[in-house]
C-alpha cells in the first residue's frame, strides 16, 4: 500500500512537473534544437540515457514519439535555462540512478542493449519503482518526459480530449 508520504510526493512532483513546463512561458521553443546540436546540460552518456529511456517509454507509432517531439531537447534547455542548483543535482542523480537499474536488468550496458531487452529492463525497472524499490527519482522523471510530451505540439494534437466518444445522434426514435 502506498503511504500518504508518497502520495504527496507524487503529486508535488507531478505538480511541480507542470509548472516547470509552464513557467518557461515564451522562453522555450519545443522541440527547436537543431539536429546533432550538443546537449547544454547533460553530458553525453545522460542525453543518450534519457533520449533512449524517452522513446521506450513513448515510441514513434502511427503518432511521433517522444524524440520526434524532440522531448530529450526539451528538458534539456529546461534544466539549463530554468532548473535550480538543487533541481539539477536531483535530476543528475535520477538520471545516474535510473541508468544503474537500467544497466543490471539488461545484463551489462543499457546504451548497448537490444531493443526488447532494453524495454524489458525498462519495464522491470517501472514495476520495481511503482512497487515501492528505491529507484530514486524514476516517477518523477517518467511524469516529466510524459509531461514534456504533451507539452509539445505533437503531444497536445495527439492527447485532443473527446467529449463524446464515437457517433453522436441528437435524435432517436423510440422503439
Amino acid at each position: 500500500m502506498i503511504s500518504r508520504r508518497a502520495v504527496i510526493k507524487n503529486l508535488v512532483i507531478s505538480v511541480g512537473g507542470s509548472s516547470l513546463l509552464s513557467a518557461c512561458g515564451g522562453r522555450v521553443t519545443l522541440g527547436t534544437a537543431p539536429p546533432g546540436a550538443s546537449p547544454r546540460f547533460y553530458g553525453e552518456r545522460e542525453m543518450a540515457v534519457l533520449s533512449r529511456v524517452s522513446d521506450l517509454l513513448l515510441p514513434r507509432t502511427e503518432t511521433p514519439g517522444a524524440l520526434d517531439a524532440g522531448v530529450p531537447a526539451l528538458l534539456d534547455q529546461l534544466m539549463a535555462e530554468w532548473a535550480s542548483s538543487e533541481t539539477k543535482e536531483e535530476h543528475r542523480a535520477a538520471l545516474a540512478d535510473l541508468g544503474a537499474a537500467l544497466g543490471a536488468r539488461s545484463g551489462g550496458d543499457f546504451l548497448d542493449a537490444t531493443d526488447a531487452a532494453a524495454q524489458q529492463a525498462l519495464e522491470a525497472v517501472d514495476r520495481a519503482a511503482f512497487a515501492g524499490e528505491p529507484i530514486e527519482g524514476y516517477r518523477g522523471l517518467k511524469g516529466l518526459v510524459t509531461q514534456a510530451y504533451f507539452a509539445t505540439e505533437a503531444g497536445a494534437e495527439e492527447s485532443q480530449w473527446v467529449g463524446v466518444p464515437g457517433r453522436w445522434d441528437p435524435c432517436v426514435e423510440r422503439s
